[in-house]
């Protein structure tokens, strides 16, 4: 019996010691280099980069974590004793952000902490809406990579802009931007560049001594029509008056016809508007815009104010229509370049009694 018991205690202490070599010889995870491919950028890496980790007892990963808070998912087909690969990823929403930061790795030997970089790519313009910009205008800029942006210039010159995404700005154009001006867009991760092409604004009067079109007179069932009303948007303005006279059936002003305001080269109607700021003594006043005889046609366009504030009021000269706005062809195949003169008047027949519009700035612009 006391052999037996004897013969026990020494096979364990047989097991014991053999199970301790076994554990002596088990590597414990760890990690010699991150290296970011493509290129060779060491224990840093941009978004969406492939990094190979290198090192030893990295078999039978289970987990990546990065910054303490992202799972990063890998593929186990590409893990062995020596080396794994992943991706990094670049998500705001889960919290991804620039910088030095931990990463963990979990394997079957253990875990192994080491810090990691990613740095913040070069950014990158790929649009702007609307393609060709306005001096005076917003204008978004779409692209990849606008976090942190340091400042945002025009041809050298500050202008402000307004984040809306890590995709998205919106900038104001300076009213004396020029064509072919480079914006650039600066980041900790680098600068992005392009040049701004710039509409056509012609403008028609102001009714402060500037513009193609300086002396306006009114015609029809015109009340009163005063150009150098005090007080508007930006200086002096024009004010009509119609008071219910029907003697004419119509009323109306304009600054004369002339040389065309676009030159011959711009030819496309949907590329071509009218700017012009309106106001008027009541909500209802019904403006009526037209382009005399433009190809033999009355082309026009009506609206109606529902806002006695001053606005800036765009339209589209495709959006004109024929039979002084009434009718149904647009003038969507009118050839802009041809536009001489602009009338502004009251549509009598849809209107309050008096009505009294307000207008200044108007522009053609050709984009």
């Amino acid at each position: 019996m006391i052999n037996t018991i004897k013969y026990s205690i020494l096979l364990l202490f047989v097991l014991a010691s053999f199970t301790a070599c076994q554990n002596d010889d088990a590597t414990s995870a760890n990690i010699d280099a991150m290296v970011a491919e493509p290129g060779d950028l060491l224990n840093q890496a941009f978004p969406n980069n492939k990094v190979r980790v290198e090192g030893e007892g990295l078999t039978g990963l289970k987990k990546i974590t990065l910054d303490n808070t992202i799972n990063i998912a890998f593929n186990p087909n590409y893990n062995s004793d020596k080396s794994f690969i992943f991706t990094v990823p670049f998500d705001e929403k889960l919290g991804s952000r620039f910088g030095v930061q931990p990463i963990t790795f979990t394997t079957a030997n253990g875990s192994v902490t080491k810090n990691i970089e990613i740095l913040q790519p070069v950014p990158t313009i790929t649009k702007t809406t609307p393609a060709v910009a306005t001096p005076g205008f917003p204008l978004e800029i779409e692209g990849t990579w606008f976090y942190n942006i340091s400042s945002v210039t025009l041809a050298g010159k500050a202008v402000s802009y307004t984040v809306k995404s890590s995709s998205s700005i919106i900038i104001g154009l300076p009213a004396n931007a020029t064509s072919g001006s480079e914006l650039a867009i600066t980041t900790p991760g680098g600068t992005a560049k392009k040049t701004i092409d710039f509409a056509t604004i012609i403008l028609v009067s102001d009714f402060d001594g500037n513009g193609l079109r300086k002396d306006w007179t009114s015609y029809g069932d015109v009340e009163s029509f005063n150009t150098s009303t005090s007080g508007g948007p930006t200086g002096n303005y024009t004010t009509l008056v119609w008071a219910g006279s029907t003697a004419n059936g119509y009323n109306g002003s304009s600054g004369g016809g002339g040389a065309s305001f676009l030159s011959t080269s711009n030819t496309d109607a949907t590329k071509a508007y009218i700017d012009i700021d309106v106001s008027a003594n009541v909500v209802g006043a019904q403006f009526a815009i037209q382009l005399n005889t433009i190809d033999g046609v009355n082309y026009g366009y009506n609206f109606k104010i529902t806002d006695t504030n001053w606005t800036t009021k765009t339209i589209s000269i495709a959006d004109f229509k024929d039979n002084y706005g009434f009718g149904s062809n647009t003038a969507a195949t009118l050839n802009p370049s041809k536009i001489n003169e602009i009338k502004v008047g009251i549509a009598q027949g849809d209107t309050p009694n008096p009505s009294a519009i307000k207008f200044d700035n108007i522009k053609i612009r050709y984009q």
